[in-house]
């Protein structure tokens, strides 16, 4: 669908000022939490459940290692890259920083979010979509 084709009866020319395209968008801080707690989640059967000979062990070693820490490392940076985006919050250094810690343990997320609670405390579009 194309801008002139969505454009409304107010506006028969579709030169209304749309919000710029951003790239970084998404619902980072819901993956987050779910790479992290699932991460969370298997580490503790890993560790506490499975021998690594076995075919379960392997697969929740793979599961966690190789799927969710990964995936809370790019949550992490896209998250970042959207707050710097968007101009509400850059975190510079620290969110390579956040990102590499994040591959080993994924509950650095933790301390991500507060780091991003400090740099705008109370800042509702922190936790939602763009403004």
């Amino acid at each position: 669908m194309s801008t002139h084709a969505a454009a409304s009866d107010d506006d028969p020319d579709g030169s209304a000022a749309e919000p710029p395209a951003r790239r970084f968008d998404g619902p980072w801080l819901l993956v987050l939490a779910v790479a992290t707690g699932g991460w969370t989640v298997l580490y503790a059967i890993d560790w506490a459940l499975l021998s690594a000979g076995t075919p379960a062990g392997a697969a929740v070693g793979f599961a966690h290692g190789y799927l969710l820490a990964p995936l809370a490392t790019a949550a992490i940076l896209l998250d970042a890259l959207s707050l710097a985006e968007r101009g509400i919050a850059d975190f510079g250094l620290f969110k390579w920083l956040y990102a590499v810690v994040a591959l080993i343990a994924p509950p650095v997320a933790i301390v991500y979010y507060a780091h991003r609670e400090w740099l705008k405390p109370g800042d509702p579009s922190l936790l939602g979509g763009p403004p």
